[in-house]
């Protein structure tokens, strides 16, 4: 038996490797929803895949030139970003504004002619009654702050909130603190902005302080693949518990603000902080583990 499942398995790699790969546009959900959920209505289905398939259409930037774009001309003094109709040989101006990172969008603008950073590239998505237009462009790196003789901000992720110690230069504990981030109930849309309105609030904390920030280097690849094993309550939490999401969450907002982000190994981060701190110092456990955290990453612990 051992044989024979080693024997398929190989099968089953080179199968794979010979496989070519393709793309779906659309999305594969709808794609195969032709034959249950939309079985005997094609038409239906049809006007549904072309409007997924052409609802978004991202036009790619270029560095040589002055507006960064060549289909794309955005006017800054203006405010109109002017598409260039090649097929009818017309122009369409469109008054726009942009909020977020603006300065950011303008500087690459206003840079010199094939300069690298230059090219932005505009994301259009129909919305049916209104159309999105998003900019692209290649954010300049700051310089991080890593050093932690001062003291860093420990955080331990957890299913429904983040606890946050901050530390000195000899460590000691300055500040402990939960962050409440309720995922239950919540869709795919509304997961991702609660996650993000949390590790604001968490980063924030590294931007008042001016200090590094510390984490565990969590993998629960392992975990999730026994979840057929789990009672139904354990498998809801894991499945509720975007650990990998919330990682690139807080290492893409420190990146922003311009804060290093230290791993380091979680084994009995929990069991320390409730025998050595949670009682001592009056706190959670997971208040206790994240001033563990905070110490490990300053060699502490």
């Amino acid at each position: 038996h051992l044989i024979y499942g080693l024997n398929r398995r190989k099968q089953k790699l080179e199968a794979l490797q010979r496989k070519m790969k393709f793309t779906c546009f659309g999305g594969k959900k709808l794609a195969r929803a032709r034959t249950t959920v939309y079985a005997g209505q094609h038409e239906t289905w049809l006007k549904a895949y072309q409007s997924a398939r052409n609802r978004t259409m991202m036009i790619q930037g270029r560095r040589q030139g002055k507006f960064s774009n060549n289909l794309f001309q955005y006017h800054i003094e203006e405010g109109v970003l002017i598409y260039r109709c090649s097929s009818e040989k017309r122009e369409i101006p469109l008054k726009i504004e942009f909020h977020q990172y603006k300065e950011e969008l303008e500087r690459a603008v206003r840079l010199p002619h094939n300069t690298p950073g230059k090219a932005v590239a505009y994301v259009l998505e129909d919305h049916g009654a209104y159309f999105i237009i998003k900019a692209i462009v290649e954010m300049e790196e700051k310089a991080k702050s890593e050093d932690t003789e001062q003291g860093v901000i420990g955080i331990d992720i957890n299913v429904n909130h983040i606890a946050v110690s901050e530390t000195d230069g000899c460590g000691n504990c300055v500040l402990l603190k939960t962050v409440k981030m309720p995922l239950d109930g919540k869709n795919r849309k509304q997961r991702k902005h609660q996650i993000d309105q949390t590790v604001k609030e968490v980063v924030l904390e590294c931007v008042r302080s001016h200090k590094p920030l510390v984490m565990e280097d969590l993998d629960f690849q392992k975990t999730k693949s026994k979840m057929r094993y789990g009672n139904r309550r354990q498998n809801k939490m894991l499945s509720d518990f975007a650990t990998r999401k919330i990682e690139e969450a807080i290492v893409r907002r420190c990146w922003k603000e311009g804060y290093g982000v230290k791993k380091v190994n979680p084994a009995n981060t929990s069991k320390i902080g409730k025998e050595k701190y949670s009682k001592r110092m009056g706190c959670t456990v997971h208040m206790a583990a994240a001033y563990v955290i905070a110490r490990r990453g300053m060699g502490m612990e």
